[in-house]
């Protein structure tokens, strides 16, 4: 059982790094909506989860309560999803994922907001190691001239994500696993259709045959299996403490591959010593207590 869960986590860090690569190859298309994409990349991914309910025993709510606080939580995966890919599309993707991290922090506060949990020493030095590895990068002759939009969208990303993390803690209690899924990914697709009704209409540009349907349903592939090996883990035997910074290894290898696939040289010096002290940061909060 031990390595059933591990061999899941494992799965989760390759499948969701390559997403993630993958959706900033075909980002890289200045002709790309990019809240289309985010639109069509959900619901599509919410789509090919569908058959695998076949396989799971679907536990399903019907308390009026709970499917509120669900199209809450849809809400603000519509916001923080366009934000997320608005950001990739605009700059570099382990720029992106360095101030992604953040999300450690905000996780961090929320727990101690809503569950009551204590913040320790190693909290504390992890969230200044994480900012300080930030001002690294972006601070420059006294300014953060180099933190323009699209880093403060991925900031923003990051703080909304997370809250809507802590909404799924709570509501998977309610839903089983697969069946949830398939709900947090097509929900926010279809709430970016009706919010801004002209993103349907950009739809036909993926839809086109030959390679960008190919290169999408890939990227949805491979989300929708790291999504699913995640839960998996914790279904399977893995502990939150033990599992939750292994799947941070993941933003680790998107950050280097990112580098290396897409020869992202900007402040590549300073971004090196960042992108450490922020990984440092990590590990200071999920893996060392005291």
């Amino acid at each position: 059982m031990i390595f059933d869960w591990f061999f899941l986590i494992i799965i989760y860090i390759f499948t969701n790094s390559a997403s993630k690569l993958i959706q900033k190859y075909i980002l890289k298309d200045p002709e790309i909506d990019s809240t289309a994409f985010s639109a069509f990349f959900m619901f599509l991914t919410g789509v090919l989860s569908i058959p695998m309910l076949f396989w799971d025993n679907v536990i399903l709510s019907y308390s009026i309560n709970n499917w509120l606080l669900v199209l809450l939580s849809g809400f603000i995966y519509t916001a923080c999803m366009t934000l997320y890919y608005k950001a990739l599309q605009n700059i570099e993707i382990s720029q992106v994922e360095t101030i992604a991290t953040t999300r450690s922090i905000w996780l961090m506060l929320l727990g101690i907001i809503l569950f009551n949990e204590k913040i320790s020493y190693s909290n504390f030095i992890g969230t200044i190691l994480i900012f300080s590895g930030l001002l690294v990068i972006y601070w420059n002759r006294s300014s953060l001239r180099s933190f323009n939009k699209p880093h403060l969208y991925t900031l923003l990303y990051a703080i909304l994500i997370s809250s809507a993390n802590a909404i799924d803690k709570y509501f998977l209690q309610f839903f089983s696993l697969t069946l949830y899924q398939v709900v947090s990914y097509i929900i926010p697709a279809v709430l970016t259709v009706i919010i801004i009704p002209n993103t349907f209409d950009k739809f036909k540009y993926f839809l086109k045959p030959g390679k960008p349907i190919c290169v999408i349903l890939l990227s949805c592939l491979f989300q929708m299996t790291a999504t699913l090996s995640l839960y998996g883990s914790f279904k399977f035997g893995g502990e939150l403490s033990v599992v939750g910074p292994l799947a941070q290894t993941s933003t680790v290898l998107t950050i280097i591959l990112g580098i290396i696939l897409f020869k992202e040289k900007w402040n590549i010096k300073r971004k090196i010593w960042g992108v450490s002290l922020t990984i440092l940061g990590v590990l200071f909060i999920r893996l060392i207590h005291f």
